[in-house]
């Protein structure tokens, strides 16, 4: 190699590359292989893109409220951000001709993901060659590695040293390094494979993605070879693995935990790293260690927790990097249901409950679920928290005349001697209370392992004790009376119901029961007489009895009047109370 680089210094890179091809001649299959990977990766990413963007356009489809917003809002007020986000991530880089670019600016949602779909390519649209030449450091990494681990299993990964007095020569460690490398580049190639099927999983590959992994191929392999040479048998203590300096380290054969070792410490990012640290630890006392004390009571929750979610669907959400509740709790419903083969009201409802498991925490979740509380919003339904009439009022923009006997919404107006409906029974804020502030293992375990004690008021005094005395306590307190507990329960689920995500999830529920309307509210529901409809949020069209009944028609009678009846939104009529009139 030497005079390799002699030849560089005379006579520059062209020729130091064309003699050292001519040495060494290129193995065409294995550079075949090498560039296919991240051929295929591109080809992915593009199919992937036009088949969400089909989803996407039929999601706006189904529920155009979701893109539009409700009639009456305004143009701010419509956008639904989780919708924007989805659109932005798939629809901001594709690639549109010039011939397309006038239409593009002037078309709605819809109509741009179909100018993006007719546009697209399979493969050779303007990003794809970039992507490609980001990953030129991953294809040379991959051909080398191939290459050196197609010789090391053909020698059976022997290096043929023997066990001697002497030290390994040049040539046997120089194998040696070899053998721990093509085991080191396999655990690293899988990484790196499986980090760009993440990728493509949320739609998230970019030139950043391909140098980022042939950065981190390089590291492990180097990691890997340097943890081997110091530290050849790391299962023994660090005192019997460091050879004083009047000695010299035996030639031995590979150890045969290694051949598992090797791939295993390049398969994890970092992992190699982390192992000499560890292994050095006795040495190298300065280095901060992580605080481990509450390893047991900060467990991750997993995804089967939530009802709905087995083994092969928590696999298929860790693909898009959902690996806990409080990933889930926190996600985009559409666009988890854009990147998975999941209806949307499958996630909305799985990201519902997800969201009470992570307030209330894990214990207290699988309890209320017992009590037929699953979601978030169940919980605020039964705790009766907010004004659902009053909000109903804010979006119905109906302004009825006095003497009609119903609502902005067709509903019939209360009289003064009729109580008015007060929503759920307060017993159940009682009831779930006595849930919300119950004691649980994870509380213990956390006073106990930190030793502290919550205070609580005796006799006007403050007194430590234990963590079931304290929820005990805090129970009491609110409890003097139905409307202590039932304020303070509100209050509760004024700061969980306030979390942006719950909020998110929250107009996203309402939008998507704008689309499906009254009618669905529950079985057996009629259209509403003398009023708006229920699936129509926006009253302002609605009818005027005064102006339509002064109109007359070609048969000099009028259209309101006539028979008693009033045009019905569904394009029928219902009867009113109004006398016939000649």
């Amino acid at each position: 190699m030497l005079d390799i680089y002699q030849i560089f210094q005379e006579r520059g890179l062209a020729a130091t590359l064309s003699e050292y091809f001519h040495r060494y001649p290129v193995d065409q299959f294995f550079l075949f292989l090498a560039i296919l990977v991240p051929l295929l990766i591109i080809y992915s990413r593009n199919e992937a893109r036009a088949r969400r963007l089909k989803n996407l356009q039929d999601f706006i489809e189904a529920y155009p409220s979701s893109d539009k917003g409700s009639s009456g809002q305004t143009k701010v007020d419509a956008r639904d951000p989780s919708l924007e986000f989805v659109k932005s991530k798939y629809m901001a880089d594709a690639y549109v001709p010039k011939r397309y670019l006038a239409d593009f600016e002037k078309a709605n949602s819809r109509e741009k993901i179909r100018i993006i779909l007719r546009a697209s390519r399979a493969f050779g649209n303007p990003g794809d060659m970039k992507l490609f030449l980001s990953s030129i450091g991953f294809v040379v990494i991959t051909y080398f590695g191939l290459i050196t681990l197609y010789n090391a299993l053909a020698k059976g990964l022997q290096t043929g040293a023997t066990a001697s007095q002497t030290a390994c020569t040049p040539e046997i460690s120089i194998e040696q390094i070899k053998v721990i490398g093509a085991l080191a580049f396999a655990g690293a190639f899988v990484a790196a494979v499986r980090i760009f099927l993440k990728g493509l999983a949320v739609f998230d590959l970019s030139a950043y993605t391909f140098m980022r992994q042939t950065i981190e191929m390089l590291a492990s392999i180097l990691m890997v070879i340097f943890a081997f040479k110091a530290i050849p048998h790391p299962f023994q203590s660090i005192q019997n693995t460091v050879v004083p300096a009047d000695q010299v380290m035996l030639c031995t054969e590979i150890a045969w935990y290694w051949y598992a070792l090797a791939p295993s410490l390049a398969l994890l990012p970092e992992s190699s790293s982390n192992f000499l640290f560890t292994r050095v630890q006795a040495i190298l006392t300065w280095i901060k260690r992580d605080d481990d004390r509450f390893a047991a009571a900060t467990r991750v929750v997993p995804l089967d927790a939530i009802e709905g979610i087995d083994y092969f669907i928590r696999f298929r959400l860790e693909e898009c990097g959902i690996q806990d509740v409080q990933n889930l709790a926190t996600y985009n419903p559409i666009l988890l249901s854009i990147e998975c083969p999941y209806n949307i009201y499958e996630t909305v409802d799985w990201i519902g409950q997800a969201q009470l498991c992570h307030i209330v925490g894990l214990d207290r979740f699988l309890l209320l679920r017992e009590m037929h509380v699953r979601t978030i919003f169940d919980l605020e339904r039964a705790t009766d928290f907010g004004s659902p009439d009053e909000d109903e009022d804010k979006r119905c923009k109906c302004t009825p005349r006095d003497d009609e006997a119903t609502s902005s919404c067709g509903q019939a107006k209360p009289n003064s001697d009729t109580k008015r409906d007060e929503g759920s029974p307060d017993e159940f804020d009682t009831i779930y209370a006595g849930i919300l502030f119950a004691a649980t293992a994870t509380m213990r375990d956390v006073s106990r392992i930190s030793g502290v004690s919550p205070l609580r008021i005796e006799n006007n005094k403050f007194v430590a004790g234990t963590v079931d005395d304290y929820c005990l306590w805090a129970r009491e307190l609110i409890g003097k009376d139905e409307a202590t507990t039932k304020a303070c329960i509100e209050h509760l689920m004024a700061w969980i119901s306030d979390d942006l995500h719950v909020r998110r999830l929250r107009r996203i529920w309402q939008e998507m029961t704008d689309n499906l309307g009254g009618r669905s509210e529950r079985l057996g529901n009629k259209p509403k007489k003398n009023g708006c409809p229920c699936n129509e949020r926006d009253c302002s069209k609605k009818p005027s009895v005064e102006n339509d009944a002064s109109k007359l028609d070609d048969t000099g009678s009028s259209p309101i009047a006539d028979q008693g009846r009033l045009p019905n939104a569904g394009g029928g009529s219902v009867e009113t109370d109004t006398p016939t009139q000649a």
